[in-house]
């Protein structure tokens, strides 16, 4: 199989865990999944990799050599979203058939299916305290969900096209999201309002991402820039 150049993690604060500098060294390419893979993520122990695919499915691959040891059989569309909780507890994917499912990491068995979205789930992530999961879909509304029972807390609306990302604030309190409107905005999760719309690109926002600090956002576009804001003042600090 092909092989990857051998790389260093260094240490890195990785919404609560601590990565300490794995070497990967040289590692095997991941074979199996039998369509487009759309989400990758990392378990906190440093050690699995998750994967979501057009393929309908959601499979986890130990790092040190490739093999892949579980897939979660469930969608019934593409898994265009997968996120690991801090604790290590579960897996979370979101979907092309509307739903979010949470997957045990030790059985492999989906423990619960979340249901609201009515059009693809596009964005998704979980909360630090492992509580929450944050959802974001082509209906354009961000839902907030209790990961223990499945609940649909609050919905988040506002934008005016679909919701391409969603990052959560370090501790908890806010959410930023991104949409095909070419908008970002950030809303409370106490109180679902909309306290801070950002003045962003030319062309819709594709991705978002927290700096270490938890003090700015990075955002990319189809205007072929990444920008940098400040979350305090809201104002773009840098272009890249």
């Amino acid at each position: 199989h092909a092989r990857l150049d051998a790389c260093t993690l260094e240490t890195a604060n990785l919404r609560g865990a601590n990565v300490q500098s794995v070497d990967f060294g040289q590692l095997p390419m991941l074979l199996g999944h039998e369509g487009e893979v759309y989400s990758v993520c990392m378990t906190t122990d440093g050690k699995h990799l998750i994967s979501g695919s057009e393929d309908k499915t959601v499979r986890m691959w130990k790092l040190d050599s490739g093999e892949c040891v579980r897939t979660f059989i469930g969608h019934t569309h593409t898994v265009f979203c997968v996120s690991a909780t801090a604790d290590g507890r579960h897996i979370v994917s979101g979907s092309f058939d509307t739903t979010i499912r949470v997957w045990s990491l030790e059985s492999g068995e989906c423990v619960r299916t979340l249901t609201g979205h009515t059009d693809y789930v596009r964005c998704m992530c979980v909360t630090a305290d492992s509580n929450y999961i944050v959802s974001g879909s082509n209906d354009q509304t961000i839902r907030v969900w209790l990961l223990s029972s499945g609940e649909c807390v609050r919905t988040l609306t506002g934008h005016s096209q679909a919701v391409t990302s969603a990052c959560v604030t370090l501790d908890g309190k806010y959410v930023v999201s991104a949409s095909n409107d070419e908008t970002m905005r950030q809303w409370s999760l106490v109180s679902g309002e909309c306290v801070r719309s950002f003045a962003v690109h030319m062309i819709r926002v594709n991705c978002l991402c927290f700096a270490a600090d938890g003090l700015r956002i990075l955002s990319g576009s189809n205007d072929a820039t990444v920008r940098v804001w400040s979350l305090e003042s809201g104002e773009c600090v840098r272009t890249l």
